[in-house]
């Protein structure tokens, strides 16, 4: 038995629908099971983490323990997710490296602070002093000079036509 054919292309129909059909199943999400979790998340040398959720796409952050910090350039950022080809929940493996603090780079970072906290304050005073002083200066008032009439000299009035007929 042959299979039918596409009209005006000369392809059987049948493997081109199995393949059209294969290709939206892959295409499709993969759908998770309702309840699906990560198991508990790997070790991390000198880190812990504290999962609050364990279910797919949940993100979980690990702590580096006391005395060590963070690597810089890595991430202790996890994520719960899918294994498309096994159906399996699993956690991301972060790339956290944890690292001693040294004692040096803690006294160094002490005195940094230090200084910082300093100059701030010497800021703050300063800004304070400022303030105190313009607000605790009176305003001037604007003197004008007004001429009074009695330091004003007697100036001799010119006659009038009424002095005239007086005679005076």
């Amino acid at each position: 038995m042959t299979s039918p054919q596409l009209r005006g292309y000369g392809v059987h129909a049948l493997p081109v629908l199995l393949l059209l059909l294969l290709l939206l199943l892959l295409l499709l999400p993969l759908r998770v099971t309702p309840g699906t979790t990560c198991p508990p998340p790997i070790s991390i040398e000198h880190a812990d983490i504290r999962v609050k959720n364990y279910s797919v796409n949940s993100r979980e952050r690990y702590v580096c323990n006391s005395g060590f910090k963070r690597k810089a350039g890595t991430s202790t950022l996890t994520e719960c997710v899918i294994n498309k080809n096994t159906n399996v929940a699993h956690w991301t493996t972060p790339s956290l490296k944890c690292i001693k603090i040294s004692p040096q780079s803690s006294k160094m970072t002490n005195v940094a602070i230090s200084t910082s906290v300093l100059l701030v304050g010497a800021g703050l005073v300063v800004a304070f002093l400022a303030w105190y002083i313009k607000s605790r200066q009176t305003s001037q008032p604007c003197r004008v000079e007004v001429e009074t009439t009695e330091t004003l000299p007697m100036t001799v009035r010119a006659s009038s036509k009424e002095d005239e007929d007086t005679g005076t």
